[in-house]
């Protein structure tokens, strides 16, 4: 017998003891009779005794499902968290269960998370370092023919580090909200253009052309630095995943009272499967070009968690090409 069932019928009995005293004490100060006392006894024990084996039965289905509960957390805590109680029932124990699962669901949702962003990590430092490592061999040797040919590529995969840095560094403080946003007034239009213009050399060097469509004047309340960021990275996609000799087009209105920037190219668009999962960190539509452009996955995650640091909104369009649209507060 487990001890939960022994706890119920030792209860049952201590009942029957009390009961049992209850009655010898009010036959004495009530004169009753022992005929009439001797039924009542016959009466109450059985019904304690039968209640105490309907306790028992009922407890052993709790002290089952506990046990599972007990279970799954020693899984848990010995590192499985695939680990699930099992357990459906409509009771507090119930609730309980459910809430464990959920707890451990979650915890295997961040840890897989935390590995993949380990590996997209190592994976993106791999490449540059790589590259770092042979120009300086080369260097060293003697074979490189045109040394400063071989200082600009390495300054360009020192850039490109320093980037990966910043971004993961932002991302840290967008996650746990410790980013200090220092929100002015400001036109919308003219931050879409000017990051327009910081994007256009990448513009020009993929024949893709930019432009901006815009009908007036939109003053929001914003950080300009962290904003103009976003647009300048959602351009940097369009553009990468833009055809040759295409269009971007920057789309800026106001809808009721939301400021809205959209980003159009005339690519492929975003595949089923990614869309899903576009704003997660460390995703890529295409992982292999991707990582030949040196981006690290983590464009959409970071403008989401600038544009909610905003009371903004950031989602895909529907449309024949890319589309993403940004919503803020005017």
């Amino acid at each position: 017998m487990n001890r939960l069932a022994s706890r119920f019928l030792g209860a049952n009995l201590a009942v029957l003891g009390v009961a049992i005293l209850m009655i010898a004490i009010a036959a004495q100060s009530m004169f009753i009779n022992d005929h009439d006392l001797g039924l009542l006894m016959w009466v109450l024990v059985p019904a304690v005794l039968g209640a105490a084996t309907v306790a028992v039965l009922m407890a052993r289905p709790v002290a089952r499902d506990a046990k599972r509960i007990c279970d799954a957390a020693m899984r848990v805590t010995d590192g499985d968290l695939t680990a699930r109680t099992g357990v459906t029932r409509n009771d507090e124990l119930g609730e309980a269960a459910a809430a464990f699962d959920i707890m451990v669901g979650r915890l295997d949702s961040v840890e897989q998370e935390r590995s993949l962003m380990l590996s997209s990590i190592s994976h993106d430092l791999r490449t540059p370092l790589a590259a770092l490592r042979a120009a300086v061999e080369a260097i060293r040797d003697g074979v490189a023919t045109d040394p400063d040919m071989y200082l600009n590529g390495m300054e360009r995969q020192v850039m490109a580090l320093s980037s990966l840095v910043d971004d993961l560094q932002l991302h840290s403080r967008l996650v746990s909200g410790t980013i200090d946003l220092q929100l002015v007034e400001l036109d919308l239009t003219e931050l879409a253009d000017e990051a327009m213009e910081t994007i256009r050399p990448l513009a020009e060097t993929r024949n893709v052309k930019l432009l901006l469509e815009a009908k007036r004047r939109i003053t929001i309340d914003a950080d300009g630095s962290q904003l103009g960021r976003v647009v300048r990275n959602l351009l940097d996609n369009a553009i990468r995943h833009a055809p040759e000799g295409s269009v971007v087009l920057v789309q800026v209105e106001q809808v009721g009272d939301r400021a809205v920037l959209r980003v159009i190219d005339q690519g492929a668009g975003f595949p089923p499967d990614f869309r899903e999962r576009a704003f997660e960190p460390f995703t890529r539509a295409d992982p292999a070009r991707d990582t030949r452009t040196g981006t690290a996955g983590l464009g959409l995650s970071i403008a989401r968690g600038i544009v909610m640091a905003h009371d903004g909104t950031v989602g895909l369009g529907d449309g024949p090409g890319g589309i993403v649209e940004i919503n803020l507060p005017l």
